[in-house]
């Protein structure tokens, strides 16, 4: 013990000052730390600030983009729309002249006259001359039915087929 008494007493200035020169560095340390920090929470509140203007614009030109689209998508249903009954239009009116060009009349009583008279006389009610042994007999709303069917059928592919454009 009287070794490091002796050691102390002989370098009790010198170490005085080591342990102060240790105090001011850690202070210095410490106030420079403490500093950074309160700049890195500020650099990272900017950011912050800037990521959340960020997403709100992101938002803004998203809800943007889908109200245009949804008005693309309103003014090629309004074409198709009008498309469809002008395809509808044509379909019933070819489904009526089919009906009228492969009509089949139920025979005539016998006595009642025959289909030569019936063509003779203009009233077209008549029998055609050749009628299928094997056919099938549709009535006219079937074949409206058919035709309107057909005519949406292909009216939603031609609406399908738009949505790539």
């Amino acid at each position: 013990m009287t070794g490091l008494r002796a050691i102390l007493a002989r370098w009790s200035t010198s170490l005085a000052l080591v342990a102060a020169l240790a105090f001011v560095a850690m202070t210095a340390a410490a106030l420079h730390f403490r500093g950074a920090a309160r700049t890195e929470a500020l650099g990272r509140a900017a950011d912050r600030a800037g990521y959340v203007a960020a997403q709100a614009e992101a938002t803004r030109l998203a809800a943007e983009a889908i109200h245009h689209q949804e008005a693309v998508y309103r003014m090629k249903a309004a074409q198709q729309d009008q498309a469809h009954e002008t395809e509808l239009a044509h379909a019933r009116a070819a489904g009526a002249a089919y009906a009228a060009a492969h009509r089949v009349q139920r025979q005539a009583a016998p006595g009642a006259g025959s289909a030569a008279t019936a063509a003779a006389t203009g009233d077209g009610a008549s029998l055609r001359a050749e009628v299928p042994a094997a056919g099938v007999m549709v009535s006219d709303a079937d074949v409206q039915a058919c035709s309107e069917v057909t005519a949406y059928a292909l009216t939603l592919r031609d609406w399908a087929l738009s949505l790539d454009d």
